[in-house]
């Protein structure tokens, strides 16, 4: 009967331990299996080991950026921007190609081969825009923006070049005055004639062809004496008529 009790025993003891061997393993297994998953899983994603998630207690130890600070990144991101594109503006420029620009006309070479003198005499108030004369007229300095050649009253005035008669006038400061148009910009003005029944406005003429006379000199100049006021204007400016008329001493 012990025998028995015996055999019974041992062979429940045996069991018993297999059982315990046999969840060993199963939990060996498991934990091993869980292991690969986890691993597995991490190479799978790599990213999430960059992120950190703060709790509250984190956060508490973490500044959060001035908007101060932030101002001045911003004006900082746009300093660089502009540095960056400043050479591409420059290089845009290299390779804008000039301009030409038409070439101008020149006009005062062939105006002086051509010139016809006005009136024969002698020079009396020189051209001054650049510095004053004084005027006995005035009696003070001023400018003077043109010439004076003597003559005397009656003395024909013809036309300097071919033209066409721009104006015919009398005023109180000039007397009768006659302008001409010579074309290219260029015109010649007289004052200090006789009439102004010789000429009427848009009528041609030709170079020497006479277009009044020597009158009594008025206004601006009546203490000059009998003399012709010569103007030359290039583009609408007032020049040196002697720059036309070399013969003029």
């Amino acid at each position: 009967m012990k025998n028995k009790f015996n055999k019974l025993t041992n062979k429940d003891s045996f069991y018993v331990i297999l059982f315990i061997c046999v969840c060993i393993v199963g939990t060996v297994a498991v934990w091993a299996s869980k292991s690969n998953l986890d691993r597995m899983k991490s190479e799978e994603d790599p990213m999430e080991e960059d992120f950190l998630i703060l709790t509250d207690e984190d956060k508490h130890g973490v500044e959060e950026p001035s908007l101060e600070s932030l101002k001045q990144q911003k004006r900082k991101k746009q300093e660089e921007k502009v540095k960056e594109e400043e050479p591409k503006e420059e290089i845009e420029e290299k390779k804008e190609e000039p301009k030409e620009e038409p070439p101008k006309q020149n006009l005062e070479p062939e105006a002086i081969q051509t010139f016809h003198i006005p009136v024969e005499g002698e020079l009396g108030l020189d051209y001054s825009a650049d510095k004053l004369v004084y005027s006995e007229t005035l009696e003070e300095w001023t400018s003077h923006e043109g010439i004076d050649i003597k003559a005397k009253e009656g003395t024909a005035v013809k036309a300097c070049l071919d033209g066409v008669v721009k104006e015919v006038y009398e005023d109180e400061l000039w007397g009768v005055v006659i302008s001409i148009d010579h074309g290219n910009g260029l015109e010649t003005r007289y004052t200090n004639l006789s009439t102004k029944d010789m000429v009427k406005k848009g009528q041609s003429v030709k170079k020497g062809t006479p277009i009044s006379g020597i009158g009594k000199p008025k206004g601006l100049e009546m203490a000059n004496g009998p003399h012709l006021h010569l103007e030359v204007l290039l583009n609408g400016k007032k020049i040196d008529p002697k720059k036309y008329l070399p013969g003029i001493n």
